[in-house]
């Protein structure tokens, strides 16, 4: 039987291997910095902000949900995290984020991706639905490569991300908020 301990240990053994897999090449660290670094809120503030401010009317639309996206996953996240208060991998690789935001359980970063996913690949053409998936797998993926946080951080945001675009979309349909 597969118990809560037993589920611990083999999300540690799995994620050891992703940092094993990512530190195998230096090629693959910078890979993985940079994909975590598209994942950041700051970025995705910018973007949408540029969006709003200076975009047509369809790039105005898709920055109110990068916006609106970006603010709801990253205060959903950061209340779980207070929530639980679950500890980042003491071997973590970019210091700046464990200074900045200590606990790991669930990954803001994952929780953007997906929940900027959810709001955005409805409204793209098929071949942007797929990329936005792709990347938001890989960001949450070079978390666990660069030692921020265990498989089951990044599974913990991916899941509170499409809650929370799965609401704002019902919130949208409902109200007409996006």
């Amino acid at each position: 039987m597969l118990t809560f301990d037993k589920l611990l240990i083999l999300d540690r053994r799995l994620s050891a291997r992703v940092v094993r897999f990512v530190s195998q090449a230096s090629w693959l660290r910078i890979l993985a910095v940079w994909l975590t670094h598209t994942g950041d809120s700051v970025l995705w503030l910018v973007i949408a902000v540029v969006a709003i401010f200076w975009g047509n009317n369809m790039w105005r639309a898709l920055g109110n949900r990068m916006l609106l996206g970006t603010l709801a996953a990253s205060l959903a996240t950061w209340v779980l995290k207070w929530t639980f208060r679950r500890q980042r991998p003491p071997d973590a690789q970019l210091k700046i984020y464990s200074r900045l935001d200590q606990h790991a359980f669930p990954s803001g970063h994952a929780g953007r991706g997906a929940c900027l996913t959810a709001l955005l690949a409805p409204v793209l053409p098929l071949w942007g639905g797929v990329g936005l998936v792709a990347w938001t797998l890989l960001v949450g993926l070079s978390r666990v490569g660069l030692a921020m946080h265990l498989l089951s951080d990044i599974v913990g945001g991916w899941i509170t991300g499409l809650v929370v675009g799965g609401v704002l979309l019902w919130l949208g349909a409902v109200y007409g908020l996006i």
